[in-house]
Formats: C-alpha cells, sequence, structure tokens
C-alpha cells in the first residue's frame, strides 16, 4: 500500500451548496502535498522514518489487537494527553477566555471517547465500527518549572496575523514538545488556512504540536488532534479531495473505504465502489462525528512509539510531572500571571479611563491597582474607573492576588493625557529638535520595541539635530508614532510646512509616512498627507543605512484652512516599515498660509555617484506634470558640453538618467542644469 502520510494539513473554509450534498454545509479543504512533496524530496531520511513508523503502527496493532478491527470491550480511559493551550493575540477576540477553552477540551473529549451528541445518527454501514478511542485529554496543571499552570498561556504579538510559520508562534514559555500537546490558536493563518499539524517525529522537538486560529475550532481541533496521532485524511496524500486517482491510495487503517474525498455530506456517496465514510474526522466535511476501530489501534500505536515522544507525553511519569495523573485538579488554584485592558489611550484632563483585569492561570480573589497620575490613586476593585486631571503620560501598576500567591504587571507610557488649552496659541511655531528637554516635554513617543523615532545628531537639515527612524534592518510591517504637541488655529489659515529625507533599498520597499491630525485629543485622527514608496523617496537607492547629504532633504506643505475653526489640533507623523531604509524628519513647522508655493516643480535633484570616475546618474522628482524638461552638461563656463534630454513631456513622479555612458567626459568638474518649464535647478558633477 502507498504511504499517505501528510506532513502538514491546512484546512480551509469553502462554502458549498450542491444539488447532490447537503445545502450550505461548510467543508474543508486541503492544499499541502506541495508542501509534503518538498520536505521528503529535501530530506528522504524523513520519508524513510515515516514508512518505519507505518510498519510498527502495522506490527503493533496485530501484537495488541489481533487481526480483527473488534474492540477490546473496555470502556475505560486508556491514554491520558496533557495539553498547553497557547493563545497568541492582539487583544481582539483571538483572545480566547478560558471558558471557551476548556469547552474546546471538554468537546475533544467527547469526540474521541464516543460521547459526543450526533453520534446517534451515524450511517448503518459503520455503526458496527465506530470507535470509543479511549483517550483523554487534560489541560496541564504542572508548567516546565513545576509551578502551578492552568495549562493555558497568553502572548500579545502581532503573530497572532500570520500563523504560517511554525517558529514564529512560540513567543508563550517555551513549552517541551515532549511532554505536553502543545496548541498555538490565533487570529489567521495565511491563504484562509483553519489550522496545521505534524506527524509524530516528522519535524524538530519545537515544531512539535498545532496550530489554529480561533474563527475554526470544534471538530477541526479533532481533525489536527488526529494528525498529531498519526492519522491521515481517509483518500491519501494527494491533497486533493475529489480526483479519481484518490482511489489508488489508502490511509493504511483497513476498516477506512478508499475515497477519492468527500467535500459534502450525503451518506450515500460512493467514490471508490464502496459507501464513502463521508463522517469521519478525518475527512473534509464539517459532518464528521465518528473515528473507527482501526483509526484508533493506529492512534493507539502512535501512543507506545517513540517518534516524537508519545509514548513519553502518556507515560505515568509525564502525567504525574505535568499534574494530569489522576487525581487530576480540574479547579486548581494557581498565583496570577498579571495582565489588564484599557478602554482608551489617549484622553483629555477630566476624562476617565475603565481597567479590566485580563490576568490568566487563575482566578483572582483580590485586585490591588496603582495610577500614576490618576484619581484615585489606588484601588482594589476588579475593573475601577479612573480619573485623569493633569495632560501627560501615566503608567500603571497591577497586582493580582489568589490564596497560592501574587501577581505583578507594570506598564508605562500607555495613557496620553491632552490639556483643555493648546500648548501653543501663536504662529509661527518653528521645531528643529535641537532643544532636546523641549522635545521631551512636548513631543510624544509611542514606544513600540526597538522601533521608535528618536532624537540623533548624525545629521540635520538645519542646525545640528533631526528626528529618524532606524528602519533599514527593521522587521517589515512595523510602524512607529511621534505626536506633536498642541495648536490653536483659529487665528489665521495655516500651513503645516516639514523636511523629510527617505531612500528605499535597491531591491525596492514600500515604506509609508502618513500624516494625522485630531481635534479631539487623540481619540479620533484623520489622515493629513500620505507618502508611499514612490513619492517618499528623496535619495538613490542604496543597501548602506541611509543618511541623508544636504542636498537630499525635501521639504512638503500641507495648508491647514480646513482646520481654521479648532483651537486645540494635535498632529501625529505615523511610519510604516515595508522594506526601506531609514527615514529622517527635521524643521517642523506651522506658519501663516501665504507661504505656500505654488510653481516649484523639481524635488530632489542630485546626481551619483559623485564624484565618479566611469557613469553617473540623475535622480529627481517631479511634483506635477512638466510639459518642457530639458538636462544639459555643461562646463564652468556655461558652455554646453552634451545634452541629456532635450523638450521632453515628463509626467509628476521620480525619474532617473545615466549619464556619460555615450559623452564620454573626461576628467573634470561639470554643471549639470535642468529646467522644467522655467524652473532652473544647477548641480556640480566631479569625474576624476
Amino acid at each position: 500500500m502507498k504511504i499517505r502520510l501528510l506532513i502538514i494539513s491546512f484546512l480551509f473554509y469553502i462554502q458549498l451548496s450542491g444539488q447532490n450534498e447537503i445545502p450550505g454545509v461548510d467543508y474543508r479543504a486541503c492544499s499541502t502535498s506541495e508542501k509534503y512533496n518538498e520536505i521528503i524530496n529535501k530530506n528522504p531520511i524523513i520519508k524513510a522514518l515515516m514508512q518505519q513508523q507505518n510498519n510498527f503502527a502495522q506490527e503493533w496493532t496485530k501484537q495488541n489487537y489481533g487481526k480483527t478491527n473488534a474492540t477490546n470491550g473496555k470502556k475505560t480511559i486508556s491514554y491520558i494527553i496533557p495539553v498547553v493551550w497557547h493563545v497568541i493575540h492582539n487583544d481582539g477576540p483571538e483572545n480566547m477566555t478560558k471558558e471557551a477553552i476548556e469547552y474546546e477540551i471538554a468537546q475533544l473529549n467527547l469526540d474521541y471517547q464516543k460521547l459526543n451528541a450526533d453520534i446517534s445518527n451515524v450511517h448503518a454501514l459503520f455503526s458496527g465500527i465506530v470507535a470509543d478511542c479511549e483517550i483523554e485529554f487534560r489541560l496541564a496543571r504542572i508548567d516546565p518549572d513545576g509551578n502551578c499552570t492552568e495549562g493555558i498561556t497568553r502572548t500579545k504579538s502581532n503573530h497572532t496575523y500570520l500563523m504560517d510559520d511554525p517558529y514564529s508562534v512560540r513567543p508563550s514559555w517555551n513549552t517541551p514538545t515532549r511532554k505536553y500537546l502543545n496548541i498555538w490558536q490565533g487570529k489567521n493563518i495565511s491563504f484562509g488556512a483553519g489550522g496545521y499539524a505534524y506527524y509524530p517525529g516528522t519535524v524538530p522537538d519545537e515544531m512539535e504540536g498545532i496550530v489554529l486560529i480561533a474563527q475554526q475550532l470544534g471538530n477541526t481541533v479533532t481533525h489536527e488532534v488526529g494528525h498529531w496521532l498519526n492519522l491521515a485524511h481517509l483518500w491519501g496524500h494527494s491533497n486533493d479531495p475529489q480526483d479519481p486517482a484518490n482511489c489508488m491510495e489508502d490511509d493504511e487503517v483497513l476498516d477506512t473505504p478508499n475515497t477519492i474525498g468527500r467535500t459534502g455530506c450525503r451518506d450515500t456517496a460512493n467514490s471508490c465502489g464502496s459507501v464513502d465514510n463521508v463522517q469521519n474526522y478525518m475527512e473534509y466535511n464539517f459532518c464528521d462525528l465518528m473515528f473507527t476501530e482501526g483509526q484508533k489501534q493506529r492512534m493507539h500505536a502512535a501512543l507506545n512509539s517513540s517518534a516524537g515522544a508519545r509514548d513519553y507525553i502518556v507515560s505515568l511519569t509525564n502525567l504525574i510531572n505535568t499534574g494530569t495523573a489522576d487525581p487530576y485538579d480540574a479547579t486548581p488554584i494557581c498565583t496570577p500571571i498579571a495582565d489588564f485592558n484599557y478602554n482608551k489611550t489617549f484622553l483629555c484632563e477630566g476624562e476617565q479611563v475603565i481597567f479590566s483585569d485580563y490576568s490568566f492561570n487563575a482566578t483572582p480573589t483580590s485586585w490591588d491597582w496603582t495610577f500614576n497620575g490618576g484619581t484615585p490613586a489606588t484601588s482594589n476593585l476588579q475593573s475601577p474607573s479612573i480619573t485623569y486631571n493633569t495632560k501627560g503620560i501615566y503608567s500603571v501598576t497591577y497586582q493580582p492576588s489568589t490564596t497560592n500567591g501574587t501577581g505583578f504587571k507594570q506598564k508605562d507610557s500607555i495613557l496620553y493625557v491632552s490639556g483643555f488649552l493648546a500648548d501653543y496659541s501663536t504662529a509661527p511655531f518653528s521645531d528643529s529638535f535641537e532643544d532636546l528637554p523641549s522635545f521631551e516635554s512636548d513631543w510624544w513617543i509611542i514606544p513600540n520595541a526597538n522601533f521608535n523615532w528618536e532624537n540623533t545628531t548624525v545629521t540635520s537639515a538645519t542646525g545640528n539635530r533631526s528626528i529618524m527612524v532606524q528602519n533599514i534592518s527593521n522587521q517589515s510591517t512595523q510602524t512607529t508614532e511621534i505626536i506633536s504637541p498642541s495648536f490653536d488655529l483659529t487665528a489665521n489659515n495655516y500651513i503645516l510646512t516639514y523636511k523629510y529625507a527617505h531612500a528605499k533599498k535597491l531591491s525596492g520597499g514600500n515604506d509609508r509616512l502618513l500624516v494625522y491630525y485630531t481635534t479631539n485629543c487623540g481619540k479620533n485622527w484623520s489622515l493629513l498627507k500620505a507618502k508611499l514608496s514612490s513619492t517618499l523617496a528623496t535619495a538613490p537607492p542604496t543597501n548602506a543605512s541611509f543618511v541623508p547629504t544636504n542636498t537630499q532633504w525635501e521639504t512638503d506643505t500641507i495648508n491647514l484652512s480646513a482646520l481654521s475653526s479648532f483651537n486645540n489640533v494635535k498632529f501625529k507623523f505615523h511610519f510604516r516599515n515595508g522594506g526601506g531604509n531609514n527615514i529622517w524628519l527635521d524643521d517642523i513647522n506651522i506658519d501663516i498660509a501665504t507661504s505656500i508655493d505654488e510653481t516649484e516643480n523639481i524635488k530632489s535633484f542630485s546626481i551619483y555617484p559623485n564624484p565618479t570616475n566611469e557613469n553617473a546618474a540623475i535622480f529627481f522628482k517631479l511634483t506635477k506634470d512638466v510639459k518642457q524638461l530639458q538636462i544639459v552638461v555643461k562646463d564652468l563656463l556655461g558652455k554646453e558640453i552634451a545634452p541629456v534630454l532635450k523638450n521632453q513631456y515628463l509626467k509628476q513622479g521620480t525619474y532617473t538618467f545615466n549619464i556619460n555612458q555615450q559623452i564620454k567626459l573626461a576628467s573634470g568638474i561639470y554643471l549639470i542644469e535642468m529646467i522644467a518649464d522655467g524652473n532652473r535647478k544647477i548641480e556640480k558633477l566631479v569625474v576624476n
């Protein structure tokens, strides 16, 4: 028989409404044959290992169950499996409650013990081989360090949105996979996947386990645990249900009929010469309700094999060490792992913030809060409401307790309170970031680990300081924000100007700089200006850490006339990493709107490399369409040496033109002149 083990099982939602199926029933679909083939092609040892496991399962079954599929008649629990459920969340609905997780474990036990409420609906042809798998799953009661646990961890991380990479979903405590069944649950797996699992011993220890998304649990958990226990899908490893070739495959289980793989719940479906077991948990349908005796035997074989340490996981020694042996404590009293949430981050003076207990690992019986800058400054309520009367940035400390101990959590700089009156009531306002104490008191940097705006003396557009984000080596999609002091804009129509510098990497990038404003202390932000990668770059691409020269700064202008009725306005500069280079800001000014320059159409006119001994390129940006643009090379006396462009029509955008490929300039100093609809720019070029 052909080996039909799969390395990974991805599950997708697809809606089915066919004439011969049950209308509207969701079904699972799998697309992992490529993953399977990729892994065994790269590592033939894994393929041989999988064959060894299959041989072991067959031999173990013969020795322990005989040659028939008859049940051993026991109505008991033969195997207990310790479980740790890791919640990877970003304070969204994917942060499942303890009660919801305990419900999933309870349902898992019903399915594996033939106690599910719909078991009476099994098709008559399979009623004689429906298995009580005699397996019980229990949330761990002792963690790897020997401490009391409820078997649930919680980690706030953006990984919840992309649970594809098994290595990326391990930010919670490093639970040994050779002691526990680890379930990592988050919000999303790409391509709509609902979950995946690995077969015993086919991956490194740190990858052993199951990954799920919160939107698709229930029988999906049962299905993925089946894979973890060495069960394959019913139609072979093609991962392509309804392929007629699947009739030639099998799952190495004698009592599951061969099938092409069903995508509906018609219980009389016949695809390979016999009625399909569409109600099997290892099918893709959501009408599944049973395992067979043969599948039970194969799972028991896996639990007696050293592959993936499944035999040790269910050993009495490990059950004692994980707190899952009898007598099992269903309601342990542990020390809380403190955490909390709050209903707002930005507020005006005099407003209230409601705090909520988000502790886990125990249900606290007392709560001890300390609120820096709040009124009252302390509280013993589970969910206190605290008033903040003075503008500033504030921290909170929380200590929940049980009779077993007290947890501790401090969150710094989480509340941003704005004053009723504007910080600056008259224009002009100008900040070149030279006065460090004023910068630190006026500007709010929203902390984001190691990805933040910072005041620096490395370079500047004017003076000695600017602000920048070290972006060249950071992870894509990270964001950082800096918030200005507040301004009264009611006296005149104003403009906001700022200087910026940025470069892409040679391989591109999609960085973005967004400018927002708020008129209600930050509770709501509205977009003023968006500069995406195509309009953000002011210098040629480079893979070196970008530090702008004097000519690589640009000035952007935003008309604020629409805000002339607001007397308390803040601005926010939001930068998002898209794989590009460093970003720099300087000279943020607010002035009367008459300073707007509507005629400028050339930005970032520069030449690189300069000096050069071979070829050079001209880099520039047009802020509007140009009807006539010319670029010429001149000597120091103004005599034209050669044209680069003559009277060209160019649309708004960023351009690069090469020079000296045909001109063959001799060593010396030259002038590169650009004229765009009458606007003239000149840069020197040194040829060595």
